[in-house]
């Protein structure tokens, strides 16, 4: 299902994206979002080139699917030797820009375009110029994929029940042979416990509560 924007959400997003064009016949905006935005002290201003189709939605969330159209984040994932995951890229190339469930947080009272390119995107898009200086994220983050899941459960935010309805059965397999001694899921090579340990914690509770 389509998010069909009325005059009044083109209209506004033409005058604080002035470089953004919107593509009726695949209601989509494409162009250069530049935004200026501050976390406590740091302050940065930068631009990416993207594409926001309000066709393809993400299929958890139901936010509009947000792409690069240059290979800027690929060229920061090389720099900083991250894949593209680790930035919260999706496979198809598609922004992560929140887990299923916490998108109301940016939505008090409902999905407005206007609160997703000021808080979502702009957000999104802050965080990873922020990555690009400190190489670290500026606000606390779960994982990208199912290992979010396992770091929101663990953390007490997320039942079993709903951890389950949100991996796959091979996710659930590979989950439960891991011990101490296994590589962290998230691919880098280190042990699990050091690497990521709200996951490794996830995962006991999860073997436990399983049981």
């Amino acid at each position: 299902m389509a998010i069909q924007l009325t005059r009044a959400d083109i209209d506004w997003v033409s005058d604080r994206y002035p470089n953004m064009e919107y593509a009726p016949d695949r209601n989509e905006f494409h162009g250069e979002i530049y935004f200026k935005r501050k976390h406590e002290d740091i302050s940065i201003a930068d631009a990416y080139s993207v594409r926001v189709s309000f066709n393809e939605l993400d299929s958890y969330t139901g936010l509009p699917k947000v792409f690069c159209k240059t290979d800027k984040i690929e060229k920061i994932a090389e720099a900083h030797q991250v894949t593209l995951e680790d930035l919260h890229i999706n496979p198809d190339g598609s922004f992560c820009l929140t887990m299923e469930g916490e998108e109301n947080k940016y939505f008090k009272n409902g999905f407005t375009t206007q609160e997703f390119f000021k808080n979502s995107l702009e957000g999104f898009l802050f965080q990873m110029s922020y990555f690009v200086k400190h190489g670290s994220f500026p606000w606390g983050e779960y994982a990208h994929g199912y290992l979010g899941y396992l770091e929101k459960y663990a953390s007490g935010s997320m039942t079993l029940q709903e951890l389950f309805d949100r991996l796959s059965k091979h996710e659930i397999a590979k989950v439960l042979l891991t011990n101490r001694q296994s590589k962290c899921l998230c691919g880098k090579g280190k042990k699990l416990r050091k690497c990521h340990p709200l996951i490794f914690k996830g995962i006991n509770k999860m073997k436990k509560e399983h049981s």
